[in-house]
């Protein structure tokens, strides 16, 4: 069978079984109580099924299961994934507190790394001075890495579509760059990924007649796309059959990452804890200056698939790594710089407005 009638049969095989377990769980989610509920920070209606991210796991499994060779990596990855998937159900049921979800994430990190096998270890030439590499470190660091995407993409999962748009556009831009290293398999995973996370964006933003049950992702799909682009990035980066630089991935999670970091930044100089909610995301930050949540998702989407294009490019005309880290550096300078400058403007006029002398009309 040509190879792109195998892929193509892939992708659409993982879009069924996500659209179908949508279905199937969107009821079910209902009777458990497996839902989000209104809150004073989540201003939704109704109770909203967070089953986004088991329907990911579902199209994943099957998908891999009918077409993929039976690794032992893939196996391992899979397990992991499942027992990902599991953690964040339970906290999307039981709002486990952050102690306890960061245990979850270093069982996840520690399935990736000693189960399947996945660190990173070579960090590339980012000074331009040879090839960082790191030893035994890469695995501390590794850990480091799992944690800070699971909540990067869990962090950026604040207006309706987001993190599908965001997942999709970092799972597709990896794929292209294994298509163009033949890297096959890392390649299928990559696109069946992003087909599964499709029908979730779609109920999400309830795009059509038969799609008005909105969903939610939860945590299980924050965690479980974390894990993945984490996994799907070290075995890119890594090893001799390097299909890209540790510099581009960076490009590729452009915007969670820049998003996360720079709100850890400001939480700190705040002296506020970096885990703590707060309204200052930059889909937030773009609906206070006046965008609708609509109009922001597709500026950050814009922004998003952009920065992968910088990446995928950079890679594909072997623009030096060190040029392409400092590139990134510069770039996310600038949008810290954009955000802070902009929630401290903002925070200047709340404080005039308060501080403005009421006068009262004599009669």
């Amino acid at each position: 069978m040509p190879e792109w009638l195998t892929l193509s049969f892939q992708v659409l095989t993982s879009f069924v079984f996500a659209f179908a377990a949508i279905k199937v769980l969107n009821p079910l989610a209902q009777d458990i109580g497996l839902v989000d509920r209104p809150s004073a920070r989540k201003l939704h209606q109704g109770n909203i099924p967070l089953i986004g991210g088991l329907s990911v796991f579902v199209a994943v499994l099957f998908a891999a299961i009918i077409w993929l060779p039976n690794t032992q990596e893939l196996r391992l990855y899979l397990i992991a994934a499942a027992m990902t998937v599991f953690i964040g159900a339970l906290d999307d049921k039981y709002d486990l507190s952050v102690r306890v979800r960061l245990v979850g994430q270093m069982i996840i990190a520690s399935l990736m790394i000693y189960g399947v096998g996945a660190y990173f270890s070579e960090l590339g030439d980012l000074f331009n001075l040879g090839n960082i590499d790191i030893g035994w470190l890469g695995i501390p660091f590794t850990y480091f890495v799992i944690i800070v995407a699971i909540n990067a993409f869990n962090m950026i999962d604040g207006i309706d579509g987001l993190i599908g748009a965001l997942s999709i556009n970092t799972f597709t831009a990896i794929a292209i760059l294994f298509l163009l290293s033949d890297q096959n398999n890392y390649l299928s995973v990559a696109l069946i990924m992003a087909t599964a996370l499709l029908p979730y964006l779609l109920f999400n933003l309830k795009v059509g007649k038969h799609m008005q049950s909105k969903i939610f992702m939860g945590d299980s799909g924050s965690m479980f796309i974390g894990l993945s682009v984490v996994w799907l990035l070290a075995c890119g980066t890594q090893g001799e059959e390097q299909a890209f630089s540790p510099a581009t991935a960076l490009w590729l999670t452009a915007i969670p990452l820049m998003d996360m970091l720079s709100i850890v930044i400001r939480r700190f100089r705040q002296g506020l804890s970096p885990l703590k909610p707060d309204r200052d995301h930059i889909h937030h930050i773009l609906m206070r200056l006046g965008n609708s949540p609509r109009k922001a998702l597709l500026m950050i989407t814009l922004a998003a698939v952009a920065m992968s294009a910088v990446g995928i490019v950079g890679e594909f005309f072997g623009v030096p790594q060190s040029v392409m880290f400092a590139l990134f550096i510069a770039v996310f300078g600038v949008y810290h710089w954009a955000l802070t400058d902009t929630t401290v403007l903002k925070q200047f006029l709340r404080d005039s407005k308060q501080n403005e002398p009421q006068y009262h009309e004599e009669i």
